[in-house]
């Protein structure tokens, strides 16, 4: 999703966010709800404002319905320990964003039905609600999000990915197949002809709805581009499969010596092959990273007494990447983790450098 977005809290430790598109479909339904709906499906008349106050009410309940269903998806989830990046609320609603694909088909099937499961259990709830209470208002409200959780589940199974059908469509053809990429790439053309029948509605639609036509079409578009790229990765993931990280990476690799002092680093490395950062190695064994951050941090006249050892960030996990992984686990770790480079290893020897740069080259090879 192009444009900003804010955190704003964590839930099961996942961070919460808000897209920018958000406020804009925020007012629109708060304006729809409180000038359309309201008006016509309360009983007794109220003043303008206190339908605008109803409006903004339940376009958050609403939304809200949104985030318990995709937190739906992330609980199972969790439950498999796939990490999830983050949730966000965007201009379609709630995005899960799962870091990497579910282990079995039976995992796949469980964490996709968990967010329509949610969705009928809030309707039920608001059905609940609108048959207890006794306030005309709160009536209105649960009738309406009722209805809406309802078909909230309803179109979410529709078996399309990447809609929660599709996923388990996906999960279906995995276990009958046993192949998750062949799944995938059906389930994705599932995704690509429900969204062309969505945009066709919208163009109905519009001839007596603009508005209403130009929203389905939208959500049509976006579907369609979601299972485009779906697809997309499964051809890149078939492709690499057959390849080695020895096939990408860089193997003439550049490292400074602990031992060597900052004002050398700076002079005979950064300086020289204006890099940003270099590994750090102790008799050829990786040990850490320095950046052109920590060295200019130390004070100009300790350059000469200062060692790299000394200010470097010590070796982790994350550094570097194990010559044995599989591309696509190199592909995954650099586009999640937002890095710019992987040390590939032997033990505790370098024997290659993976940049983004170089793993771009390489896909652009694939198209």
């Amino acid at each position: 999703m192009i444009g900003q977005s804010w955190q704003i809290g964590r839930i099961f430790g996942i961070p919460l966010k808000v897209h920018i598109s958000w406020f804009f479909v925020f007012a629109w339904f708060t304006y729809g709800l409180a000038e359309k709906y309201f008006p016509l499906a309360m009983v007794v008349s109220r003043p303008r404002w206190e339908y605008w106050i109803l409006g903004a009410g339940a376009a958050f309940l609403l939304f809200a319905s949104v985030l318990v269903h995709e937190l739906g998806h992330s609980w199972v989830a969790l439950r498999y320990r796939i990490p999830i990046a983050q949730i966000t609320l965007f201009i379609f609603g709630g995005m899960a964003q799962i870091r990497r694909e579910a282990p079995t088909p039976r995992a796949e099937f469980l964490i996709a039905i968990a967010g329509p499961i949610v969705s009928v259990l809030i309707s039920l709830f608001f059905g609940v609600v609108a048959a207890l209470a006794q306030m005309p208002d709160v009536v209105g409200v649960a009738n309406l999000l009722q209805e809406v959780n309802l078909t909230l589940a309803l179109f979410n199974l529709v078996p399309g990915y990447p809609l929660d059908g599709g996923r388990v469509l996906r999960a279906g053809l995995w276990a009958w197949s046993g192949n998750f990429h062949s799944a995938t790439r059906y389930a994705a053309r599932g995704g690509q002809a429900v969204a062309i029948l969505l945009m066709l509605f919208g163009l109905y639609l519009s001839m007596e709805s603009p508005v209403n036509g130009v929203w389905m079409l939208l959500i049509g578009a976006f579907l369609y581009f979601s299972a485009h790229n779906s697809h997309r990765q499964v051809v890149f993931q078939e492709a690499l499969a057959g390849l080695q990280l020895s096939d990408i990476m860089t193997k003439k690799v550049v490292a400074i010596d602990a031992n060597q002092t900052v004002d050398e680093a700076m002079n005979q490395y950064f300086l020289r092959f204006g890099f940003d950062s270099f590994p750090v190695v102790d008799n050829e064994r990786l040990i850490g990273i320095v950046s052109l951050k920590e060295l200019t941090a130390v004070p100009r006249e300790k350059w000469d007494s200062i060692r790299v050892g000394q200010v470097m960030v010590a070796r982790d996990s994350q550094l570097a990447i194990p010559r044995h992984e599989s591309v696509a686990t190199a592909m995954d770790r650099l586009m999640q983790e937002g890095r710019s480079r992987l040390i590939v290893t032997d033990g505790d020897t370098i024997v290659g450098i993976l940049t983004r740069g170089g793993l771009g080259r390489m896909l652009d090879q694939l198209r």
